[in-house]
């Protein structure tokens, strides 16, 4: 059987030739480059001129500072040569000082005395004029002492009448003390009572209770109701239609305790109670 034969060339992969870049697009490339050194060239011929410009600028200040020292240096050699010297005979002329004139003696002098018709010596007067001492440190510290007396005095007489008035106030409200404490035992002294107990019947006569006189009127059990007539010192009252353990409270008279009165049971023709009376009116 004969050998087959491959192509191999099939399956080489043929080497393909570098792209080219079109022409179309290499010109702006070209174009931007070109661009990008003309600026820098023109960048760096700008910097050598202003450095060149300021270089001649300094050395037009420097020329022109030169001119001006020089030309005061002309104005000062100039103000040298108009000033005059000082002869020196005017020195020495004006160092020398006239001789003094010789002084004439003055006349002698008269003198008058006159003597005055008294023997005794004159009195000078006073003068007119007022002379002021100033203040000396015991002075200022004898004003500061007069004026601390002065307000301690003023303190002192301010507090003596806050005293005054505080023991006024308090005379006052000892007063109200003394009167609400003699109240107060009064009321104290009527508190103290003493119950008298009772039993009433109905159709009796009177029954001596402490101080008064009790008689039973009517009952009313059912509403546990009642009605009770009181004698003292010939006189009567009648307390009408009063409830269970109700406290009826009358007075005898203007000065005297009031009494209390109060039903404890309620029974058919009966009546059962107490009443209160002070101590002290207690028979």
């Amino acid at each position: 059987m004969a050998g087959i034969d491959f192509d191999r060339q099939v399956f080489v992969t043929p080497n393909q030739p570098p792209r080219k870049l079109p022409l179309h697009l290499m010109g702006p490339s070209l174009f931007l480059i070109a661009l990008v050194l003309a600026g820098y060239v023109g960048y760096r011929i700008y910097k050598e001129s202003v450095r060149a410009s300021t270089a001649n600028n300094a050395t037009a200040e420097i020329e022109q500072l030169k001119q001006q020292l020089v030309e005061m240096q002309k104005k000062l050699d100039q103000a040298e040569r108009h000033r005059t010297p000082t002869p020196p005979h005017a020195n020495a002329a004006s160092q020398v000082q006239p001789e003094a004139a010789p002084k004439k003696a003055a006349p002698p002098k008269v003198v008058y005395r006159v003597d005055s018709a008294s023997k005794m010596p004159a009195v000078p007067k006073p003068t007119a004029s007022v002379v002021t001492a100033p203040p000396s440190p015991a002075n200022e510290n004898m004003a500061a002492v007069r004026s601390e007396l002065a307000a301690n005095h003023e303190a002192w007489q301010a507090t003596t009448d806050r005293v005054a008035d505080v023991v006024g106030v308090v005379d006052t409200q000892q007063g109200e003390i003394t009167k609400t404490r003699e109240a107060v035992s009064h009321l104290l002294a009527q508190s103290q009572r003493k119950a008298v107990s009772f039993e009433l019947q109905r159709g009796t006569s009177r029954m001596p209770v402490g101080p008064l006189a009790l008689k039973l009127k009517s009952v009313d059990t059912r509403n546990q109701r009642y009605s009770v007539r009181i004698y003292f010192d010939e006189k009567s009252i009648e307390l009408k239609d009063r409830a269970l353990n109700e406290v009826v409270v009358f007075l005898l008279s203007k000065d005297s305790a009031p009494l209390e009165l109060v039903a404890t049971k309620i029974l058919r023709d009966q009546l059962l109670g107490y009443l209160a009376i002070p101590v002290e009116k207690q028979p």
